[in-house]
Order: structure tokens, then C-alpha cells, then sequence
């Protein structure tokens, strides 16, 4: 890039004028950067290391002591918004494109091996700088995605044939026209999971997925000693998941199955109320609860000396 381009892009201060006309790239750590590369930074012993490196350009927003005659300082208002007025040119010349999602949504795009960002720029730089042009990245905050980004598309509805012979933990179904036998995904997530096969193949992505990658709950199945048994071994398990709004969505899905409970620790809102999570050892009562709990300490709580901690599925 043009160095007169660039101080028009970043809208920054020209303190100091160097004697090359262009740079090779940008960097906001010294692992990254390499000769000729602009580097943003205020750290004065690291913008000391960079131009022993080969730095062109020092990009900072602080006040710092100028080192080299031969390179150019550029002082901007503010480094994230330099960097959010960069990455935004970047974004467009290559071509990115964007899935503004719901925070399900998200986990299943992770789930489908599809770029996912922080919502953080200065964690996000180096994926959006590196990437290949025409790339899809995904997030669940429209107003940060409009930072970097002027059109983002959202996953559309697509038709969904369910088969009787699904159960709670297994779903059957036909998507684009694929036939999913007995999937290891609980019914009410076919929606969310036909609506990704649909963005993949629309947009010529490869249709591969891992499910034991979603973050948005843990099947625990017990036997009578409440006990962890291998997935499907048992009839009663317990669903934990770590938030309010996945709490709620199990809720709102699972109501009309018989046995199905909820627990919430020290709540009148639910069927078994808990101290600790050992306490829902004394239940009996059920055949699914889900738990509003962290999934490290209901391991530990329920965990035996001959039995290992289940995965997802």
C-alpha cells in the first residue's frame, strides 16, 4: 500500500517522513512482522525491536520518542478505530463476507469448521488480514460487524422433513434434499442445523461438521446409582447447559415430554432446586432434567473412579 494512501485511510498525523513510498503489509505483533511492514504499537522497547526487524512504518496513538530518522510515524486519534478503518479497506478489497448470527447460531457455525471472530479487532487482525479473498466470517454483534463491514447476510429458513422415528437425542430428518439417519442432535436444533447445510451449499462452502465441537450443552445419561453411564445406556439424563437463554430454549422445546424437569441452583422457579450441584443426586423423580450448571463442576460432582467423562455425544 501507497504511504500517502495510507495516511489517508487511517486519518492520521504524518510526524515524521521516511524515505520508501509503499509498504508490504501490516502487523500488530512481532511474530507477524516482517521487512517493510507497517507496525501499530506503543510499546516504545517493542517499536524499538520492530524497526531492528525492518519495520517501514510505526503507527501509534500515544506519545512516543522517534528513534529513526528513516522511517515514517504516524500518530492516529485512537489505535482500535486506525485499526477499524484498515481492516474495513481490507475487508472490501477482499471481498469478505459476513453471517451476522444469533449466539446458537454461532456455536454451530464453529461446529461446521467456519471462521468465527472475537468481536475484539485487535484479536481479530491477524485472521482478517491473512485471509483468502472472498472468505466468510461469522458473529453474533451486528454492531461490530458494521464496523468492519458494509452487508452481512443472516441464515435463511429452509424446508425440513422430520421422521417419526427420531427420539429426544437423536433426530432423523431431510435438508436439502440429504438425509440425516438418526443424527446425533437433539430435535430442537434441526432448524438451526438444516439452516447451516443450506448457507454451506449456497455458498459453495464444504458441507463438514463436528458436533461434539457445539458448546451449547452436555447430555449426561445416570444410572440409578446417579452415576455417568455411556450416552443412550441409561433412562434418565440430565442436560446441562451454562446460560440463561439455552436454559429457557430447553425449556420452552422439551415441556410436553414426559419427565422432563428443571433444576436451578437456590430458584423457586423450577422443579428441583439446588445448593450444589451433589444435591441432584437425591433426585428421582425424572427421566430428562436440565440443569442450569457449569459442566466442570457437575462432572466433578457426579464423577466415579471407572468412569470417564463423557463427550457430547
Amino acid at each position: 500500500m501507497n504511504i500517502s494512501n495510507l495516511v489517508e485511510l487511517l486519518n492520521a498525523e504524518l510526524i515524521q517522513e521516511g524515505s520508501i513510498l509503499s509498504i508490504g503489509g501490516f502487523a500488530l505483533n512481532l511474530d507477524e512482522l516482517k521487512p517493510s511492514y507497517a507496525f501499530f504499537c506503543n510499546d516504545e522497547n517493542k517499536i524499538k525491536e520492530a524497526i531492528q526487524k525492518g519495520a517501514y512504518v510505526i503507527i501509534y496513538d500515544k506519545d512516543i520518542k522517534i528513534t529513526d530518522k528513516e522511517l515514517y510515524y504516524l500518530k492516529v486519534q485512537d489505535l482500535e478505530n486506525a485499526l477499524f478503518r484498515l481492516l474495513r479497506f481490507l475487508c472490501e478489497e477482499k471481498e469478505y463476507q459476513f453471517l451476522f448470527c444469533s449466539k446458537r447460531e454461532l456455536s454451530f457455525c464453529k461446529a461446521f469448521g467456519l471462521k468465527t471472530l472475537y468481536g475484539n479487532i485487535f484479536l481479530d487482525f491477524n485472521s482478517l488480514n491473512k485471509a483468502k479473498k472472498g472468505e466468510f466470517f461469522c458473529f453474533n454483534e451486528k454492531e461490530y460487524l458494521s464496523k468492519i463491514s458494509v452487508h452481512c447476510e443472516v441464515l435463511e429458513k429452509t424446508e425440513v422433513i422430520k421422521f417419526e422415528n427420531s427420539t429426544p437425542f437423536y433426530s432423523s430428518f431431510i435438508c436439502n434434499d440429504l438425509y440425516f439417519k438418526k443424527l446425533n442432535l437433539p430435535f430442537l436444533y434441526i432448524e438451526i442445523f438444516s439452516q447451516l447445510v443450506a448457507f454451506c451449499k449456497k455458498n459453495q462452502i464444504k458441507n463438514h461438521f463436528n458436533l461434539n465441537k457445539l458448546e451449547l450443552f452436555k447430555i449426561y445419561f445416570v444410572n440409578t446409582s446417579m452415576e455417568i453411564v455411556e450416552f443412550g445406556s441409561s433412562s434418565k439424563a440430565f442436560i446441562v447447559v451454562d446460560n440463561e437463554q439455552e436454559f429457557d430454549f430447553w425449556q420452552k422445546h422439551f415441556d410436553r415430554f414426559k419427565g422432563f424437569k428443571t433444576a436451578l441452583k437456590n430458584s423457586l422457579f423450577c422443579d428441583f432446586s439446588y445448593n450444589e450441584i451433589k444435591d441432584l443426586k437425591k433426585i428421582k423423580d425424572f427421566t430428562y432434567c436440565v440443569v442450569l450448571a457449569n459442566t466442570n463442576e457437575f462432572e466433578n460432582a457426579f464423577k466415579t473412579s471407572d468412569t470417564n467423562t463423557p463427550s457430547l455425544f
